[in-house]
């Protein structure tokens, strides 16, 4: 089990909408299926889900049209590229045309159109270290990848400088905490700054990245929320109108019957009555039904 049988269960899902419980819980149990670290899917979920939302708009086209048209990379494409790549090749894959294939089929996308972006936007990043040999450079790492403090005991070396102890009335101050922080650090031979510092930027890259996407996802739900609300809405009004319709017939109808008994009892009636009472029904004559049975009032 791998993070790519995970992958490929998780679009299959979303595309056939059969996630049939809540998202949390889908995801948890295809975590434990595959063997994979709590919150490895998250990212993917979200990039997956924004992926799916933004296809639903291009409906009339089929899957292989849709690979042939010269979409625009958006940049949560090419954090998914990027990641999914090196998360594959941590768990052990070395054949970069098969991961370049399967993130082709993950993203709907052909596979030379992917294979042109990952080696361009490499070639693009090597030009510029190139450039910028002496500035830092820090590159996304996976989760398993940040550094923790050793558990091991450190051996006696030789006494070190007093370290920068924190002055309780310099709290205010960010620059001399991050200073301090720094020199101090830098004197434990167990620990890596600058992995230490890759690693947080990798945590607050995830978070931001995270959290556009959720932001997206709760901006879709409530306008879907909206078009069901107008909905109803539409619904209950029609509704209304249709009892309305329906109680005016039944009094037409009534008012039918009524007309109707009338006209038997007047044709009963001798010559010399009906004459006598023609002109009283003529001014209360007042309906007609017509050919198909449709109830039709006029003034007398």
């Amino acid at each position: 089990m791998s993070l790519k049988s995970a992958l490929f269960e998780l679009k299959e899902a979303l595309v056939n909408q059969e996630l049939g419980q809540s998202e949390e819980a889908f995801i948890h149990e295809l975590e434990n299926k595959n063997n994979l670290t709590s919150g490895t899917l998250v990212f993917y979920f979200n990039n997956l889900m924004i992926l799916s939302m933004n296809q639903l708009e291009n409906d009339g086209q089929n899957l292989e049209d849709s690979k042939k048209i010269n979409r625009k990379w958006t940049k949560n494409e090419i954090e998914f590229m990027f990641e999914y790549i090196k998360a594959r090749q941590y768990e052990g894959a070395l054949n970069i045309t098969e991961i370049l294939e399967e993130t082709a089929q993950l993203l709907n996308r052909g596979y030379q159109s992917v294979n042109y972006k990952y080696y361009s936007i490499l070639k693009a990043n090597e030009k510029k270290q190139a450039s910028n040999k002496n500035a830092y450079q820090f590159t996304t790492i996976t989760h398993s990848d940040v550094p923790v403090t050793s558990i091991e005991a450190i051996k006696e070396t030789n006494p070190t400088p007093p370290t920068n102890q924190m002055n309780p009335a310099q709290d205010n101050d960010l620059l001399d905490i991050l200073s301090g922080l720094i020199t101090n650090v830098q004197q434990i031979p167990s620990i890596n700054l600058n992995e230490m510092l890759r690693g947080l930027y990798e945590l607050t890259n995830m978070a931001l990245q995270n959290q556009e996407a959720v932001q997206q996802i709760e901006t879709m739900k409530s306008t879907i929320n909206l078009e069901k609300e107008a909905l109803r809405d539409k619904l209950s009004k029609n509704e209304l109108q249709l009892m309305q319709e329906k109680t005016r017939n039944d009094e037409l109808q009534i008012e039918v019957a009524k007309l109707a008994k009338e006209i038997t009892a007047f044709n009963l009636l001798g010559d010399a009555a009906k004459i006598q009472n023609l002109k009283s029904y003529n001014q209360r004559l007042n309906y007609i039904i017509d050919g198909f049975g449709i109830v039709l009032q006029v003034g007398s």
